[in-house]
């Protein structure tokens, strides 16, 4: 709008710039008014000291009328004259208190009381004792005028003082409404602008945190948070590569594992083979066509065996598709896999019912059993035993259980072990996918796993899915 791309450094030094207009604003109107009432302070001063010195200069006049010392007319003459003084150097701001003819009227006053108390000192009262008392009555009468006058404009002083301070208050107050009015729009104004768009990155950053490798959204037009959020997916993107490698890496190294046991699995049936061949060859002038058909029964079963553990194997490598999947032969097929892997310690039961049939890919079903059996036997130091066992829950449910007497796991180690690349083996002995893998397909198949572990009694998953079975139509 202006020209330039908007950004959190710009909003944040608008609001600053804004809070320090404001702030210096509201602190110069305040010392202006305050100025103002430390003038008036001052003149007040000088209204009092009017109003004092009119007092005094009554205060002698008596004295002197009373006992007729030189010294009191003195000190009368002195305060009339400084009453004179004060009004001529302030004129213009008592002024401002009080109707001007109020002022020139007092100013006349004050001339025409120091002209008779001249007039009254100069006469000889005891040739003019009558004058005297008319000329003694009329300066009491100004004197008492001047006084009059001078607590007028005292008090007119003290009337404006209070109007001031009431309306130092009064702007004291509105600028303390007003600026947290103004800090209250200036703190939304933050929160909806800044605040509220990293809050809402930190909640996609939690829940990629959690696993969710979603992308963050356009939260804001600040550049510094579009930058960021460009950058976050780009490593989201890199990361979901990563992974994908990591678990196709994941999957090959547990095929490469199976095949090991496979071999030595298909080693059997192809021995046997050989054996009963053979036998066939040495014998093959023999009449014996009984003998010669128990051992080529042999060589048919034997192949037949071979056959299914290659068939399991294809199986279980082949790109998988949902369809009606016995558990049992699941779980049985899943241990054939790897059976050359089992150590000669570690004893493996299983109790699953023959009639369970669950809806799902076969293929990744297999690979959480899978995991999670070789996590059991990882798990168990010597002699040990893993336990598989399934059964049909509350609604719509079949709960499926692998519990092992394995070290067990603390607490905090629990929490994350379906979190990807977490693991407590060395890393070159896997990435720490297995688990995660096995959390994704359960998800993938609208289930649930649960873990509980305690160290020293081992570690139970617990697998729920739901009972989905579809029948052919044909």
């Amino acid at each position: 709008m202006l020209g330039f791309q908007s950004s959190i450094r710009n909003k944040v030094n608008y609001a600053y710039y804004i809070g320090i207009i404001i702030v210096v604003g509201i602190s110069i109107l305040n010392y202006l008014n305050l100025m103002t009432i430390n003038k008036k302070a001052e003149f007040s001063f000088i209204v009092s000291d009017l109003f004092d010195t009119t007092l005094e200069m009554r205060r002698f006049e008596k004295n002197y009328f009373l006992y007729g010392h030189k010294e009191d007319y003195s000190e009368n003459l002195r305060f009339t004259e400084r009453s004179e003084d004060i009004i001529k150097n302030n004129k213009e701001a008592i002024e401002k208190l009080a109707i001007k003819a109020d002022v020139y009227a007092l100013d006349t006053d004050i001339r025409e009381y120091k002209s008779l108390m001249q007039k009254y000192f100069e006469q000889d009262k005891r040739h003019a004792p009558m004058e005297t008392r008319t000329l003694e009555e009329r300066i009491r009468e100004i004197g008492k005028k001047i006084v009059t006058s001078t607590e007028a404009i005292s008090v007119a002083e003290r009337k404006y003082m209070q109007t001031l301070i009431e309306r130092s208050q009064r702007i004291l107050i509105f600028s303390g409404i007003f600026l947290i009015i103004a800090g209250f729009f200036i703190a939304e104004y933050l929160t909806r602008m800044v605040i509220r768009p990293l809050k809402l990155l930190e909640e996609s950053m939690q829940k990629i945190a959690n696993g969710e490798f979603s992308f963050i959204p356009v939260l804001s037009r600040d550049k510094e948070l579009l930058s960021l959020s460009k950058a976050i997916n780009t490593m989201l993107v890199e990361l979901e590569m990563r992974q994908r490698h990591l678990v196709q890496s994941e999957k090959l190294a547990s095929i490469g594992t199976l095949l090991f046991g496979v071999a030595h699995e298909i080693n059997n049936p192809l021995s046997n083979i050989s054996t009963s061949c053979q036998i066939l060859k040495e014998e093959i002038e023999e009449a014996d066509i009984e003998y010669k058909r128990e051992l080529l029964s042999q060589i048919e079963a034997e192949t037949d065996r071979a056959k299914d553990i290659v068939r399991t194997v294809l199986e279980f490598s082949r790109a998988g598709k949902k369809e009606n999947v016995n558990l049992k032969n699941a779980v049985n097929e899943s241990l054939r896999l790897i059976k050359g892997e089992i150590p000669s310690k570690i004893e493996i039961r299983m109790e699953v019912p023959d009639d369970i049939v669950l809806f799902a890919d076969k293929q990744k079903l297999q690979q959480v059993f899978l995991n999670l059996i070789k996590n059991s036997m990882g798990a168990i130091e010597g002699e040990g035993k893993v336990f598989i066992s399934a059964k049909k829950g509350k609604g719509n449910i079949i709960e499926i259980e692998v519990r092992d007497t394995g070290i067990g796991m603390e607490p905090e180690i629990v929490s994350k072990i379906f979190e990807p690349f977490f693991t407590k083996k060395d890393t070159k002995k896997g990435y720490g996918l297995g688990l995660f893998v096995v959390h994704n397909i359960i998800e993938k198949h609208g289930g649930t796993i649960d873990v509980e572990s305690q160290v020293g009694y081992g570690t139970t998953f617990l697998i729920r899915l739901p009972l989905k079975e579809r029948k052919d139509e044909e």
